[in-house]
């Protein structure tokens, strides 16, 4: 059963989406543009509520046809979308990058992106042009409160709609407490759970509920408070930005905002009403779902991909995409979709295509990040993590260490192939490999060095981030570490710190017109140069030395980012890419041949 269609709601949704698309666009333009989310949530709040509502009055509300209707809006888009975006990043992006971006399609597939993205980093700061799903995490909480949402209002409704509304209230009010207290302690908390953004698709659920309790309609013939909203919006738009504690109390102007907007009664005569049911931006709304699944993973391929190219370019390219593909959607996937899905007599088909939808994306994602990013769990470390090559014939080989010997993953596949040696991975991106520490990720080193006695391989490769582990200060974790292995190992190579980027080095910076020579930072120069010496003094007739500096020195005495025969050589600041550290390949090899003389590996 349909509402009564208001096409000032779809002009609110163009409102809220534009203003998001040209925040992403440039933040610049719009400094409070991301704002747009929270009037989503209000709008989201009130259609479900508003829909619950009518068919309860008419006595037909079913949890099934509730989940039917929104599989229908949601999922045909969400298909389309990602495939394409799984497609362009396989395309384009380095093997950590498509390996992130897998990782982020299960995250995505699941309504689970914003959880993921609490372990990530921030939302303003995430290396954004890697980072496709980036904006999932918005219908990821939507989806989370549609799971809780429609059995919390029906328990309500079982009493007053007086009693219903209350309990909304309450909810809304806590919730916004928590909002408020988080943004101060927790930011990330507070963005991008649902616990603390539940009272801005509340407000709009209460707002849903008043007229059964016989109220909101004074307020509701109101003639100014279309124009009110909208002056409210374009002020958080504008006065809003990311430099605030956001979401906390800032976020109650979009949602004041978007509120006197919805309940003003439909049709009243002024300018901002017929503003909002002006038909081009009616139309813009309409494909707003399809227009913000789509424009985010162009804008981040585009600025990947042409990093070095003018912005003017990628502006184009950006617009012209985004619109090709977004009537795509829409015209052909989204609208006949939702038809045909959103039919009863296709129940069946509709909740099928939902399972096998999650069943291909999930398994599709985890192949992308287990295929392009080797790294080890710290819960597998003591039985061996990954193992490559099993059948080795010249001996084995083990890579220990954190992301720093993580990114090393694919060249010693490579290597263990070449050489004919069996390779266990326990590697652990984050995790502390080095004896001495009395944090969690200390049981890493315990578990390496009990699987390491066990196997006794032939080498160890042993990669960190040396200044992190603060061996300069500390060197006897190293010399412990290295004792301990050499009781089972034959030998030890140490791969040392490639040098860190600068800012204007990263694709950001590029993007900005920075160009080569790139130096490293002094103080990032003099703590690396540090490390390395501090490595250099356990060489000896056990321990080889595989020094990764040199092998990212141009010619102008800066550091060598990229080829364009082998494209980027760093993956962030601080990583090295693939194509990075397979400049470091022939180093092992000869770390290893030096010392197994006695067959002839092909080395590509």
């Amino acid at each position: 059963m349909s509402l009564h269609y208001r096409p000032e709601i779809d002009g609110l949704r163009a409102i809220a989406v534009l203003a998001v698309f040209v925040f992403h666009l440039k933040r610049e333009w719009l400094p409070g543009g991301f704002v747009g989310v929270d009037v989503f949530f209000v709008i989201s709040g009130y259609l479900i509520t508003s829909l619950i509502l009518r068919e309860c009055d008419y006595d037909h509300f079913s949890y099934v046809r509730f989940y039917q209707r929104r599989i229908a809006r949601l999922l045909p888009a969400f298909i389309f979308a990602a495939s394409i975006t799984v497609s362009g990043s396989f395309l384009i992006y380095s093997p950590q990058d498509l390996a992130s971006t897998g990782a982020n399609l299960v995250a995505a597939t699941l309504s689970a992106t914003n959880i993921k993205l609490l372990f990530q980093g921030d939302y303003f700061v995430l290396s954004q042009d890697s980072q496709p799903f980036l904006h999932h995490w918005s219908l990821a909480v939507e989806e989370q409160f549609y799971l809780l949402f429609p059995v919390t209002v029906r328990l309500l409704l079982r009493r007053t709609p007086v009693y219903a509304v209350s309990g909304l209230l309450i909810i809304t009010s806590m919730s916004l407490i928590i909002c408020i207290v988080l943004t101060e302690r927790v930011p990330k908390l507070a963005f991008f759970l649902l616990p603390p953004r539940a009272w801005e698709l509340l407000a709009g659920s209460v707002l849903a509920m008043l007229p059964a309790i016989g109220a909101g309609h004074e307020v509701s013939r109101g003639k100014y408070l279309p124009s009110i909203g909208l002056a409210i919006l374009a002020l958080s738009f504008v006065a809003i930005n990311e430099n605030l504690a956001v979401p906390g109390y800032l976020a109650i102007f979009p949602v004041a905002g978007a509120i006197c907007i919805l309940s003003a009664s439909s049709g009243t005569a002024s300018a901002s009403w017929t503003f909002l049911s002006w038909s081009p931006i009616v139309a813009i709304g309409r494909v707003s779902y399809s227009l913000y699944l789509l424009h985010w993973p162009i804008f981040s391929l585009v600025d990947y991909h042409l990093y070095l190219h003018s912005s003017a370019l990628r502006l184009s390219l950006k617009l012209g995409l985004t619109f090709v593909a977004t009537y795509l959607c829409f015209a052909l996937i989204e609208r006949p979709a939702r038809q045909c899905l959103g039919r009863q007599m296709n129940r069946r088909l509709t909740f099928s295509l939902l399972g096998g939808t999650v069943v291909l994306f999930v398994a599709s994602g985890t192949w992308l990040r287990n295929h392009n990013y080797i790294n080890a769990e710290a819960s597998s470390v003591g039985n061996g993590g990954l193992l490559f090559n099993e059948h080795g014939k010249n001996g084995s080989i083990v890579l220990m260490g954190d992301s720093n010997a993580s990114m090393y993953g694919k060249t010693m596949i490579r290597i263990a192939k070449d050489v004919d040696l069996r390779l266990n991975i326990i590697s652990v991106a984050g995790g502390d490999p080095l004896p001495g520490t009395e944090r969690e990720s200390g049981n890493i080193w315990n578990n390496s060095e009990s699987f390491i006695r066990q196997v006794r391989p032939d080498y160890v490769v042993l990669a960190c981030n040396w200044g992190a582990r603060r061996i300069t200060d500390d060197p006897h974790r190293l010399a412990v570490a290295l004792d301990q292995l050499l009781l089972s190992a034959r030998r030890v190579i140490i791969v040392t710190q490639p040098p860190r980027l600068p800012e204007s080095a990263t694709r950001e910076g590029r993007r900005s017109g920075a160009r080569p020579p790139f130096f490293e930072e002094s103080e990032d120069r003099h703590s690396r140069e540090q490390s390395t010496a501090t490595v250099r003094t356990f060489q000896n007739s056990n321990v080889s030395i595989v020094d990764a500096a040199p092998r990212f020195a141009a010619q102008d005495g800066g550091i060598l980012v990229s080829t364009e025969q082998l494209g980027q050589f760093f993956q962030d600041r601080d990583h090295l890419s693939t194509a990075g550290a397979n400049r470091l390949h022939q180093d092992i090899v000869e770390a290893l041949l030096g010392h197994r003389q006695n067959y002839s590996p092909k080395i590509r």
